[in-house]
Parts: C-alpha cells; structure tokens; sequence
C-alpha cells in the first residue's frame, strides 16, 4: 500500500476509461501502475496501482491532453482510449510518466489523489534553454572579474571580529601572560 503523504511515482499505464461527473463534466481515467526504479533507471511493477482522473473543460483541457502525450498518446481519437485490452494500452500509451500525488480529503476521509501527470524528471525546474558546456565556461569566466569586484577588491568579507569589553578581565595567575600567547594580545584566555 502505498504511504499517505505527497510523492512523485513512476507509473505506466494499464487501463483507461471514461466517465461523465456530477457536473456534467467530461473525464478520463488512467489506473497506472507504480514502477520502482533502481539506481540504473531500470523499471519494475511494484504491484501498486492509482488512478489518475483527468477533466475536459475550456480550463482544463489542454492539460489533460498534454498528460495523455506524456503516457505516450500520440492519436487524436479519444474513443481508442475507451477500454483497451492489456495489450493494446501498452500500444497506445506506452511511456512512463510521473505521477506528483498529494493527500486529499474525500468524504471524511483521506486518500491518495493524483494531481499531476508529467514526463520522467519533467516535474523537476529546468530551463527552456540551459547554459552548459562551452557556453557555462565562457559565461562563468566572463563573470569571475564581476563577482570579484562586488565582492570588494580583497574577495571574500571577512567575519566582524568580536568586540572586547571596555575593561580586560582580571588574570587569575596574578598577570603573567602565557606562554604561548601572541605577542600584542592582552587577553586572558587560557592557551
């Protein structure tokens, strides 16, 4: 069973469906599979199932459609996606996905809830264009002389040293200094 806290699983998709909800909304389901995945990125059943509902509104339909794409989906007839056998939905959809779920209350009780469909790593922040390789070097080569001179000439600050007391501490050993203390500190802390 699966824990009842919000986590990304890597799923793939085993049957699918449609339905009408109370208001009059249009939707699909997609029950996947939770895949586990070891340290090579090879892909497993873990016997675990949820079930992702997605919504046909002016709102919402765009990204269930794009989700859909994510499964794999390439076609443009959703009535192939109406209860396909085993073997034909692994035909249709035959990505795995990302599944973010989330704990939700439903009817006084909690469960599990998918919220997001999206491609293995896509619910990860990535830019359109990343800066990387040759084009990160130069970059960061170009900015080395910026960050240096908004840092001061001497490079990193240096921390606040600590403010002495107004008066020196008494010494106990009746003023001598220690042996090992640095010449021009007169404090009394026990080397």
């Amino acid at each position: 069973m699966l824990p009842m806290h919000a986590a990304t699983y890597r799923a793939r998709a085993l049957a699918c469906g449609f339905g009408v909800a109370k208001t009059g909304t249009h939707q699909i389901f997609v029950t996947c599979e939770i895949l586990d995945v070891d340290a090579d990125g090879n892909e497993k059943p873990s016997g675990e199932e949820i079930t992702w509902i997605g919504s046909f509104t002016d709102k919402t339909t765009p990204r269930t459609i794009e989700s859909l794409g994510y499964f794999g989906w390439t076609g443009d007839n959703l009535e192939e996606l109406d209860d396909p056998s085993p073997e034909r939905i692994f035909e249709l959809m035959p990505s795995s996905v990302d599944l973010a779920v989330d704990v939700e209350d439903y009817e006084g009780k909690q469960q599990l809830r998918v919220k997001w469909v999206n491609a293995p790593g896509g619910g990860k922040f990535a830019f359109k264009e990343p800066l990387q390789g040759s084009a990160l070097k130069s970059f960061a080569a170009q900015m080395r002389g910026t960050i240096r001179g908004a840092r001061g000439a001497t490079g990193p600050r240096a921390p606040t040293p600590p403010t002495r007391p107004a008066q020196p501490p008494s010494r106990s050993n009746g003023g001598a200094r220690h042996p090992n203390a640095p010449a021009g500190v007169d404090d009394d802390l026990p080397f």
